[in-house]
């Protein structure tokens, strides 16, 4: 089974923003248990190949501003999925790359490697540090990466059952690690629990809060700008806010300009000696 991306791989990034609509029938809707949503969530054709042009903005408490433009390709190979992002700007950051195959063996562990051009070196990414920062940003890699589906359970949360996002009706879904393997999914994403507000008319997930054990911290996501482009429903924006104790710490924002689906795209594209050369 998939991996679920909270946020969407980066590198296409964050693979939530490619999702499209499923049409479901109310009387079918209405026997689905959590589990079943979430699988509806993660089995959404995104497209064989997809490129995005994102700006990423980095906020801090002071509203200071980091702003950082990046260029995202990610290629399906049947149920597995290769994606990388290219860092474009400001010059700190240019040519940084970022590459990560996600593989549907739930047996395989997702492979992912870090570009850092100061050092002319490709690290590749522990699965003890994917519960850390992304390139500074309120994303993680684990964030990137997605989850197991079958690492967690899943439940309704009660009393939220006619709860709304922008006018459209939504579950909303608490996943929990299971017991057996809760201290190694907390462990690899830092978070103790989630909580998912997806529509009911197209398995899109729209606003997101995520309880982190470090820090004792609160993130909230939310998706935005949601439209149809070459007949798939994406959204174009995501913000992912970090909290403590009520107070916003961080925030950053993916805006989306240019989305292609389906274009043709070369394999060579999705290797680490690309990650080197870069664009």
């Amino acid at each position: 089974m998939k991996n679920i991306k909270w946020c969407f791989k980066v590198p296409a990034v964050l693979m939530l923003l490619l999702l499209p609509a499923l049409h479901i029938p109310p009387s079918f809707a209405a026997e689905l248990t959590a589990k079943d949503v979430m699988v509806k969530v993660d089995a959404r054709d995104t497209g064989k190949t997809s490129i995005r042009e994102s700006t990423m903005i980095l906020i801090d408490r002071k509203n200071n501003q980091r702003v950082r433009q990046t260029k995202q390709f990610s290629k399906e190979y049947g149920d597995d999925t290769k994606a990388i992002s290219f860092f474009l700007s400001p010059a700190d950051v240019k040519n940084t790359s970022f590459l990560s195959y996600n593989w549907d063996d739930e047996s395989k562990e997702d492979d992912s490697w870090l570009y850092l051009p100061a050092l002319r070196k490709v690290k590749r990414i522990a699965s003890s540090d994917k519960s850390g920062s992304f390139m500074g940003s309120d994303f993680t890699y684990a964030d990137i990466e997605g989850v197991e589906i079958e690492d967690y359970d899943y439940a309704f949360v009660k009393g939220k059952e006619k709860e709304q996002v922008a006018g459209n009706p939504t579950w909303v879904i608490e996943s929990r690690p299971k017991k057996d393997r809760e201290k190694d999914v907390i462990k690899e994403t830092g978070n103790i629990k989630a909580q998912l507000w997806i529509r009911k008319d197209n398995f899109m997930v729209v606003q997101g809060k995520f309880w982190v054990k470090k820090g004792k911290k609160i993130k909230y996501l939310t998706l935005s700008e949601i439209e149809k482009i070459d007949g798939i429903w994406t959204a174009k924006k995501m913000q992912m806010v970090t909290t403590k104790k009520g107070k916003v710490e961080h925030s950053t924002v993916l805006q989306s300009s240019k989305i292609v689906y389906n274009e043709p795209m070369e394999d060579e594209m999705f290797t680490t000696q690309r990650m080197e050369r870069g664009l």
